[in-house]
């Protein structure tokens, strides 16, 4: 399977220099450092400068917190080291859990800075209903976690949702390339259990996509159903957009227009307190190495956690490869 490089889609390599360099940063050629060879050089080398950042002496010690899945794990070890080398004083508290653990920690102190999911944010933890729109959910998750003492900051492109994925040929074959083009196609979902019942499951593909043909097999692993799918087993399952599997041009995530699955982008939120302490260049910071957050980074990611790479090599990589070590 091809492994994609954070370095392919580094297009705010220049606003992330600006933002390190106005921290007191490395002021170094922001485009230096991809070889065209795969390997990475390190662009700042002994010219960096990042202990000249100015933060007080007397600031608070950022706690950047995770959930307990390796995606979650390196995005918090990104945030986390991006801060560290900058002059930040940091803690980790990775793998707490679920969100059901992880949000009081948030709004207690416990933890400062997590990299949260928009639609699961409102869903899961504060009993919203599903946003139509990033822009809606942001909305909502603001005024939301401000009531917690929490600010939301910009979300990233970067998105990990359900997705529905069919095989390269069977697309092909039925001219399939949405969710409603399988409409007579007679394909069978395999989801696990609980998606038979759920609105952005099977209940919402018959009702929003009409699909009264489609029939549902309870496969409760997601390896499990990917092998029904490559044998033809099933013609259609569902997987998070960000699984590594996807980067395998076998396969095809098809679109789905009606909207039945909420935005998941991923957005940093940080406890107001940090910010109070540290002023606008800590959001900055936050937020630019956001941009560089995509989809296909998160499944180049995902697809080194599978070949054993630790989230915090895979971390410390992506940020020498946008130049921030």
């Amino acid at each position: 399977m091809r492994r994609l490089r954070p370095s392919r889609l580094l297009a705010p390599f220049a606003v992330l220099a600006l933002v390190l360099a106005a921290c007191g940063g490395s002021d170094d050629d922001p485009n230096a450092g991809d070889t065209g060879d795969g390997e990475t050089e390190d662009a700042a080398g002994e010219d960096a400068d990042l202990d000249e950042v100015d933060i007080p002496e007397d600031g608070p010690t950022i706690t950047v917190g995770s959930f307990d899945f390796p995606e979650s794990t390196i995005l918090a070890e990104i945030y986390a080291t991006a801060l560290e080398e900058t002059g930040y004083p940091v803690e980790r508290e990775l793998n707490v859990g679920a969100r059901e653990l992880l949000l009081p920690e948030l709004e207690e102190g416990g933890i400062d800075l997590v990299p949260e999911y928009v639609g699961s944010a409102l869903i899961v933890g504060f009993g919203e209903d599903p946003p139509a729109s990033v822009e809606e959910g942001v909305e909502t998750l603001t005024a939301a976690f401000e009531e917690l003492g929490v600010s939301v900051l910009e979300p990233t492109p970067a998105e990990n949702q359900n997705v529905y994925v069919t095989t390269a040929e069977f697309a092909e074959a039925n001219d399939v390339t949405s969710l409603g083009d399988l409409a007579g196609t007679g394909a069978i979902l395999g989801g696990p259990p609980e998606c038979e019942n759920r609105d952005t499951c099977y209940a919402g593909l018959q009702e929003l996509y009409g699909l009264d043909d489609l029939t549902f097999e309870s496969i409760g692993e997601g390896s499990a159903r990917l092998v029904a799918l490559t044998e033809g087993n099933i013609q259609l399952t569902v997987l998070f957009s960000t699984d590594a599997v996807l980067a395998d041009d076998s396969l095809v995530v098809l679109e789905e227009p009606e909207g039945m699955i909420p935005p998941e982008n991923i957005i940093p939120v940080l406890r107001t307190e940090i910010i109070d302490a540290y002023g606008d260049d800590v959001v900055d910071l936050i937020n630019t190495i956001g941009e560089s957050l995509t989809t296909e980074v998160l499944i180049g990611f995902n697809g080194q956690a599978n070949e054993g790479t630790a989230p915090d090599e895979i971390a410390r990589e992506f940020l020498t490869e946008l130049g921030v070590l």
